[in-house]
């Protein structure tokens, strides 16, 4: 997860009155994925993606594959800590979120082939709960509740959305009316400790 300031945009993505821009405020980047993957296909995501044994560490991961995915230099971020993991039923994977921050909003490439959009999600949205909707979706037949973060005309579920969900209760502790957000499977983010689907061997 990667937080840089970045000016406000308005409800229509105008970025002030007149044409001023906004102060900057805190922002991170999702990216909506390509409907040619073969994974979570048009899927909204973090940046991330599957530990290589030549990695050495998850942490070394996720700043390969953020680069790989949007360009950003590893050496321009500042890690600030790691969040707990998160499973997915349907994949079988264990995910493992850090947090990093950058000055100044990177100027993004994004690899063409895995990054359909990129979208600075403003962190303060996370915090209004009329961000959280529900709907009944349809998944291979079966009907089942979804909860979602939505940003304009994207909506935020699954994995991702627990991820999210971690940082809305870091800065609101009090909050009790965050969604468990189910994953295609119905899993509610089952909490893994380092080690339980991943080597013990490979460190943080």
């Amino acid at each position: 997860m990667l937080l840089y300031p970045y000016p406000l945009a308005g409800p229509d993505g105008e970025t002030g009155p007149d044409g001023q821009t906004s102060p900057d405020a805190p922002h991170l980047v999702l990216t909506q994925r390509t409907t040619t993957l073969r994974r979570h296909s048009g899927q909204i995501s973090l940046p991330g993606g599957r530990y290589d044994l030549e990695d050495g560490s998850l942490l070394r991961t996720a700043l390969r594959e953020t680069q790989e995915e949007l360009g950003v230099n590893p050496a321009s971020l500042t890690l600030w800590g790691r969040l707990e993991p998160e499973h997915i039923v349907a994949t079988h994977y264990a995910l493992a979120p850090f947090v990093a921050y950058t000055p100044r909003r990177p100027a993004f490439v994004p690899a063409p082939a895995e990054v359909a959009e990129i979208i600075d999600l403003p962190l303060a949205l996370l915090l209004e709960p009329a961000t959280i909707e529900e709907e009944v979706w349809d998944f291979q037949g079966a009907e089942r509740r979804v909860s979602f973060f939505r940003y304009h005309e994207h909506k935020i579920w699954g994995a991702t959305a627990r991820i999210l969900s971690q940082i809305v209760l870091l800065l609101d502790p009090g909050r009790t009316d965050v969604a468990p957000f189910a994953g295609a499977s119905g899993e509610t983010g089952r909490r893994l400790p380092p080690g339980d689907t991943w080597p013990r061997s490979v460190s943080p």
